[in-house]
């Protein structure tokens, strides 16, 4: 079965002329590598052409036969507005009428989009607001958190390329939330290095499939560019990393390598990395030493396995038999070096990092939660649950630090709350499971985000800066009837949580203000939606 690829081209009234031609000449280089890379690696690829101007229509549906795909790109012509959204939704209905995951020894290999655009997007009342919403609404369906309900086979990553006056505030912000990537060229011209690397990106797919030591190494993938003539900058470099392991599903697959096949979220158990004490139903005499203690695997259904600060290691009650024997603490665990880390300890990046933004980007806290000392490694759980294997001495190299080198106490126990897993279970005694029933789920404290955001003279709630929103819910913790002042965009605010308004102090115009707990995908939603609109 072929991987199924989308081409999803903008073919706006501004593509005109030579905008156009070069449009077309990159997507024939881009079919030219794809005929290549089957006859080499014996990987098929299927494609796809959507294009979004006069109208949003499939142009050609998948297909293996290029000749097909190239006339389908000779008949594009441009026109018309920028109706990205539109473009998005055929994409989607094409992949999930047509498309498929393909298995790369044994590795599914999901689609993917290529959008290509130069505008802004619009709707029926031209560049507003409301269309980049539209969009952002539209890209969520492609993303890990919206593509179950959208019948999608996978998540599919969107691989953004813009030039000219593009919005690139969108596409990148499409681009995070797809787990694609996202570049700018400086004139169309240069797309075709551009499709180049995205056929020379699935070929390293298919040539080092069964290695993932290979897969997952940021220098394999460059040296495998050069070798092969191709340029890339490090910044497009890290974008194609998080492409490629997006289609291949490999933080899944790193996980189930890097903790013996467990599930780091397997009914309702604390991630590995959660730092624990005795709980309620604690029946185990003086097991642990009285001391903090890290879960570093799930063994079976409701029971994990802790590793005590003695040294001690255990399993544990977590809702089998009804029975909690453990409960989540803020404690981590604090050492001398990383030389000498140890479970529960904190960790950022350090002077040897070489693996991109696997963290999730610079400033991102992670939690050991296990410690390979014949291999001098450690495993590591990033926010979000992304787990990784990083060297700690091996051949001199130190991939990480410890956080608490580089951060306050308070800064750590703020990414502890945030990352891991609180379990509140009531103060009743907890009832014994039917015979033949599923041990019960302690009940999960939300882990979203409060949210700051402002109503504008449309009535829609905007988001204040994500500095802002810091600095709100920081003096709001501290005093939740507090006055204070703060700049969002070009004007001063006068911020009051009593009476929740703020008051503009040139204008004295006052507006609504609310504070409101959303899911961690929502939080970063309203983040990305209103970076979109500080663009106009």
């Amino acid at each position: 079965m072929p991987l199924d690829t989308v081409l999803l081209l903008d073919t706006s009234g501004s593509m005109a002329g030579r905008g156009m031609r070069e449009l077309q000449r990159a997507c024939k280089v881009f079919l030219d590598g794809v005929q290549e890379t089957a006859r080499e690696s014996n990987l098929k690829e299927n494609i796809a052409v959507v294009e979004f101007g006069e109208k949003a229509r499939v142009v050609q549906s998948l297909t293996n036969d290029y000749n097909k795909c190239r006339r389908a790109i000779d008949s594009l012509k441009p026109g018309g507005r920028t109706p990205m959204f539109d473009g998005l939704m055929e994409s989607l209905k094409e992949i999930i009428t047509n498309g498929g995951v393909v298995k790369v020894c044994g590795r599914p290999l999901t689609p993917r989009v290529i959008l290509m655009t130069d505008g802004l997007p619009t709707d029926e009342k031209g560049e507003t607001d409301e269309a980049r919403v539209k969009v952002i609404a539209a890209a969520k369906a492609f993303s890990p958190s919206g593509w179950r309900e959208c019948g999608l086979p996978h998540p599919v990553p969107i691989a953004c390329v813009g030039c000219g006056d593009c919005d690139p505030s969108l596409l990148d912000a499409i681009a995070k939330m797809t787990k694609g990537m996202f570049v700018i060229v400086e004139n169309v011209a240069e797309l075709s290095s551009f499709f180049r690397k995205q056929v020379l990106l699935i070929r390293f797919a298919a040539k080092f499939a069964s290695d993932l030591d290979q897969l997952r190494s940021r220098m394999a993938l460059m040296a495998f560019f050069r070798e092969l003539g191709e340029a890339v900058e490090d910044a497009e470099l890290d974008g194609l990393m998080q492409l490629l392991f997006a289609m291949l599903c490999l933080e899944a697959i790193v996980e189930a390598g890097a903790s013996g096949g467990d599930d780091p979220f397997i009914d309702g158990l604390p991630p590995h990395g959660s730092r624990v004490r005795r709980g309620r139903n604690w029946k185990w005499g003086s097991q642990g030493n009285n001391m903090c203690g890290t879960v570093i695997k799930h063994d079976r259904r409701g029971v994990v396995e802790v590793e005590w600060d003695s040294g001690h290691e255990n399993h544990y009650r977590m809702g089998a038999e009804g029975c909690y024997d453990l409960k989540i603490v803020d404690e981590p665990r604090v050492v001398a070096s990383i030389a000498e880390v140890k479970p529960g300890c904190m960790v950022v990046r350090g002077r040897d990092w070489q693996w991109g933004t696997q963290d999730g980007g610079q400033g991102q806290v992670g939690v050991v939660y296990r410690v390979e000392r014949s291999s001098k490694s450690v495993r590591v759980r990033w926010p979000g649950g992304t787990r990784g294997h990083y060297r700690n001495g091996k051949d001199g190299k130190y991939d990480l630090q410890l956080a608490n080198q580089s951060m306050s106490h308070t800064r750590i126990s703020a990414v502890i709350k945030t990352a891991s897993f609180n379990i509140m279970p009531s103060l009743s005694p907890p009832k014994a499971p039917v015979s033949g029933s599923s041990p019960r789920k302690p009940p999960v404290e939300d882990q979203g985000k409060y949210c700051w955001q402002w109503q504008d003279n449309q009535g829609q709630w905007r988001t204040y800066t994500e500095d802002n929103l810091k600095k709100l819910e920081e003096i709001y913790g501290q005093n939740p009837n507090a006055v204070c002042k703060m700049v969002n965009g070009k004007f001063e605010y006068k911020i009051n949580f009593e009476s929740m308004r703020q008051v503009n102090t040139s204008t004295n115009a006052s507006r609504p203000i609310r504070r409101t707990r959303m899911s961690q995908d929502d939080y970063d939603l309203a983040l990305a939606i209103e970076r979109s609109l500080q663009i106009l």
